[in-house]
């Protein structure tokens, strides 16, 4: 259990929008009508099948009971699937479609898809938006996405 202390946490963008679930999608908004909305909580799970140096992590909600995943397809979805996040890390599969690397920008992190590299997880700035994937082009200057309207960066905050 080691792995899992501090691992729920509360998922904000750097909009400081938080993600909540509502019909199976996870969603951000921000401050609604001055109430703090009930975020949901994120439990973060490493992948132990890939290099440890990459910060390979399972992102599951709902107590662990499911996972976000990119999908099979070569073009990737981001969607909820109902796996559980200590399955895929006590399993032996490399589990790359459900696993993001986390890349550690000083205060926030980003997340990029293993199975499809540069794909990055993404908020829009309007609330009430699902998180989907952003493709990164090779062109632009690393970190920066290739749409400005797009938020790439989130902040963990533990839960109490």
């Amino acid at each position: 259990t080691m792995v899992l202390s501090g691992a729920l946490c509360f998922m904000k963008d750097s909009a400081l929008k938080v993600l909540y679930l509502h019909d199976n999608q996870l969603l951000a908004r921000g401050l609604h009508a001055g109430k703090v909305i009930e975020g949901e909580e994120i439990s973060v799970v490493p992948n132990r099948t890939l290099d440890a140096r990459l910060s390979p992590v399972i992102l599951g909600v709902q107590g662990g009971s499911q996972c976000l995943s990119c999908g099979t397809e070569k073009e990737p979805t981001l969607k909820l699937e109902p796996v559980d996040t200590m399955e895929l890390y006590i399993g032996a599969k490399e589990s790359k479609s459900f696993t993001f690397y986390q890349w550690d920008m000083g205060l926030t992190s980003s997340f990029e898809s293993a199975a499809h590299p540069g794909w990055f997880l993404c908020m829009v700035p309007e609330a009430d938006q699902p998180i989907r994937l952003n493709q990164q082009s090779e062109d632009s200057a690393w970190g920066a996405p290739t749409c400005d309207a797009t938020i790439t960066d989130f902040y963990f905050q533990q839960c109490d």
